[in-house]
């Protein structure tokens, strides 16, 4: 418990400070994450069963952040597609030419999904930063996932299985439907509070507009978290890692926040801004 606390007290202004001043900073952060997830993910898959092209699996999935950061999100395409053009021939090349049959796709598709779920998709906390505001969403985004993971567990543990009984039993017995619920309702709540008194959304944007984006992010970051549940469940493992202490790994921290990050991005570019 107290090593939960030190690192909360130590980990969440440091990191509120970096989500909101963006630059190089985040650059620096976003490399740091993807590497240790990469880590994470890979040493998973093999206890796991898997045998994943660690290396190339590296090289392309910290390419991703970095042609992102200077080519800036204009030329983002470019950023994203030709590292996983490269992961992708030069892994089939390798196979080919260690004359490979077994197995091998499965070694290539655990590979390019490493990169693609880790790099891929938190590689888009830099493309929210060239946003209006982007700063300010990337802070509101982190204390709503947040809200919505702490709301889901207290509800869950008052109510939990007492109005829906089967739950997500097969991804993780402790997640409840109550849980979920109330998740929902306190990210809504909290996304209109801080837009009421931080104008998140621009002026003229319909009640109804911000208490979607409180549902959408809600959904999409407890799907995030069952999803890396999923993964942790099928590599037979109970934490992503240990390098937060009792918190876990890098990617327990921040799997709702892969999923939400790019989510938000792609709504507000092309149906908002």
């Amino acid at each position: 418990m107290l090593n939960r606390i030190l690192v909360a007290l130590i980990g969440i202004p440091i990191l509120l400070t970096i989500l909101l001043k963006g630059g190089l900073l985040l650059l620096l952060f976003v490399n740091f994450v993807i590497f240790i997830g990469l880590f994470e993910f890979y040493k998973m898959a093999e206890i796991g069963g898997k045998k994943p092209e660690v290396n190339l699996g590296y090289i392309a999935g910290m390419a991703i952040p970095n042609l992102v950061y200077f080519l800036k999100a204009s030329n983002s395409e470019i950023a994203f597609i030709l590292p996983l053009v490269f992961l992708l021939i030069t892994c089939m090349g390798k196979k080919v030419l260690q004359n490979k049959v077994e197995n091998s796709s499965r070694d290539i598709g655990i590979t390019i999904l490493g990169v693609i779920y880790v790099s891929g998709l938190f590689s888009h906390l830099l493309l929210m930063n060239y946003l209006p505001k982007g700063g300010m969403w990337l802070l509101s985004i982190q204390i709503l996932v947040w809200v919505c993971d702490s709301f889901a567990y207290f509800v869950g543990m008052g109510i939990g299985r007492k109005i829906f009984k089967q739950g997500f039993s097969t991804i993780s017995p402790k997640k409840s439907i109550e849980g979920s619920i109330g998740g929902i309702a306190f990210t809504v709540l909290t996304i209109y509070l801080i837009n009421n008194y931080f104008q998140l959304f621009s002026q003229g944007t319909s009640t109804a507009v911000v208490l979607f984006f409180g549902i959408l992010i809600s959904l999409i970051a407890q799907i995030g978290d069952l999803g890396e549940s999923m993964f942790k469940r099928e590599f037979k493992i109970k934490d992503s890692g240990k390098l937060l202490g009792e918190h876990g790994g890098i990617l327990d921290r921040f799997d709702s926040m892969l999923f939400v990050v790019p989510t938000v991005y792609y709504v507000l570019k092309f149906f908002i801004s």
